[in-house]
């Protein structure tokens, strides 16, 4: 009988989802016996409810940090953890929900939001499935909100070795916990070829290249001061900036280079070749969110990081500032005197690629597989 696994998301911001689709590709990819479906949770939670938490969370993640911060703090420890769980319970556990997940059921469950692992947990208990769980923690640091399952998951996939003495205090065992990396495989549509790409994109190749993603969610500007400073300065630096699918942004950008006369910027709307343009670049800037930077950690792209919304990001702007992967910035002057810095003495650059290249996170999808695979065997065996 073929084996089910079920890869639970909840779409609040881009990068729960995002991991759980280079998941279920990658699998598909090494074994198409397996029955794989990824799930976003906020298609089944309470209409209204569901709707105004995600983009209650979006607002304050973006208009107020400080804010978001407080809530993330509030909610990290064991107790209040609790509270949410059972919160978060109530808004997702209704008939549409349990109906699916009993029709699927899953022999394996990899949850890419916390709000899957309590689920999955939850419907095992009521005997609804019969699922082994792994939790992928989608940041640089396990929220209480991450461990409140431990005790039924199989194992917890965190982003490096440095978070496991820290879980095993707060009690989760240690041979559950697989510092493997944030699991991404990101794949160009065709063998990258560098020449062909600069001429998509008129460049020469003779300046630096940087990836600017600006485009941020709910039609945030917060990444314009950032882009103006460096547009307005006219640097010797060809800068591809990326807006996503916000229109005010990429307007917003758009004005400002032509009003500074800039012909060293290329501006784009949502950008289906992200890998590839990683591949081109010599340094990105962007937010400090956890699917993002594993992208450009998976690339070795030094990263520039702006905009921090707090709670998570603090712990992945922290990760890639001490391991000298990246440089976080509060204020576009310091984004712009950095940029110089880097213009004029690349080695700096090449220091920061140097550390990126002895991290092995582009392993981390391949040993997440082995490591489901020989679940699967040991259920099939029992």
């Amino acid at each position: 009988m073929k084996k089910k696994i079920l890869i639970p998301y909840a779409s609040y911001g881009s990068g729960h989802k995002a991991i759980a689709k280079y998941i279920e590709n990658y699998f598909k990819k090494q074994d198409s016996e397996l029955i794989i479906e990824t799930v976003d949770l906020l298609e089944f939670a309470m209409p209204v409810i569901g709707k105004w938490s995600q983009k209650i969370n979006g607002y304050l993640m973006l208009k107020i940090p400080a804010l978001h911060n407080l809530v993330y703090k509030i909610f990290d420890n064991r107790l209040s953890g609790l509270v949410a769980d059972n919160i978060s319970l109530t808004l997702f556990k209704n008939k549409a929900m349990t109906k699916y997940f009993q029709d699927f059921n899953p022999d394996l469950t990899i949850a890419t939001h916390f709000f899957g692992s309590s689920l999955i947990t939850y419907y095992n208990k009521k005997k609804i499935t019969n699922s082994k769980l792994i939790t992928v923690v989608t940041d640089y640091e396990a929220h209480e909100l991450w461990r409140n399952d431990y005790q039924t998951d199989s194992y917890l996939i965190v982003g490096d070795k440095s978070e496991v003495s820290s879980l095993v205090k707060r009690g989760i065992a240690k041979e559950k916990i697989k510092p493997f990396g944030i699991p991404i495989a990101p794949q160009t549509k065709e063998k990258f070829n560098r020449n062909n790409t600069l001429k998509r994109y008129d460049l020469t190749g003779n300046k630096l290249i940087c990836v600017f993603f600006g485009g941020g969610g709910n039609g945030s500007t917060a990444s314009i001061p950032y882009i103006k400073k460096l547009i307005k300065n006219n640097l010797n630096l060809d800068i591809i900036f990326i807006a996503g699918r916000n229109e005010k942004s990429k307007s917003r950008v758009s004005d400002l280079a032509n009003k500074y006369n800039a012909n060293n910027i290329r501006i784009l709307g949502y950008a289906d070749n992200v890998p590839e343009l990683l591949q081109l670049a010599d340094f990105v800037i962007t937010k400090p969110g956890g699917a993002q930077t594993t992208e450009c950690l998976y690339y070795k792209k030094p990263i520039l990081m702006i905009n921090s919304s707090g709670g998570q990001e603090i712990a992945n702007y922290k990760y890639f500032s001490k391991n000298n992967y990246g440089k976080r910035f509060r204020t576009s002057f310091g984004l712009l005197y950095f940029v110089k810095e880097i213009i004029n003495n690349p080695r700096i650059l090449k220091n920061m690629e140097k550390e990126m290249q002895k991290n092995h996170n582009d392993e981390a999808i391949k040993k997440l597989y082995d490591l489901c695979i020989s679940l699967l065997k040991d259920d099939k065996s029992n």
